[in-house]
């Protein structure tokens, strides 16, 4: 006769399996790896979303300010909208571009997000302290072929 030995419970190891160890300590890698991840790309969007949201906070709060100012019959003046500029942002001077005759500088502000960049142009005059005659924000993108052209004057034919 042959001797089969059956291993009874008190015969096994004391040790949990070094198979079922591997695969948990794998699986808890993947988390682990999977929400880092998933944190680190929520932060860079909330870094986006603020600097959208700075502009656009930004670019409203000028033209009502500009409104009211309008409603007094004055300018909003480039030393009045500092309390209205939210976050930091940079600022540059530009000249300003053929299609506004009346201006003669642009300060663009630039909020650098992460994915993107976002910029309001302010068209001001020039001097020491210039008016601001229109506020071109972020989400206002006017290509060459959009902008209006003067009404064209057809001929009556009699």
């Amino acid at each position: 006769m042959s001797t089969i030995t059956i291993d009874a419970p008190e015969a096994r190891p004391l040790y949990p399996s070094t198979t079922a160890h591997h695969q948990t300590q794998f699986q808890s890698i993947f988390k682990t790896i999977i929400w880092s991840a998933g944190v680190i790309l929520f932060c860079l969007a909330m870094f986006d979303f603020y600097a959208q949201t700075y502009a656009h906070e930004t670019e409203i709060a000028l033209q009502k300010a500009q409104a009211a100012k309008l409603d007094l019959n004055k300018d909003l003046r480039m030393s009045d909208i500092t309390p209205f500029i939210s976050g930091s942002p940079s600022i540059s001077t530009l000249p300003a571009d053929r299609y506004t005759h009346m201006c003669k500088e642009m300060k663009q502000y630039t909020w650098n997000g992460f994915f993107k960049t976002y910029t309001l142009s302010l068209y001001v005059g020039l001097g020491e302290n210039p008016s601001i005659d229109f506020v071109h924000g972020p989400g206002d993108v006017v290509e060459e072929r959009q902008r209006p052209r003067a009404p064209q004057i057809k001929k009556l034919k009699i």
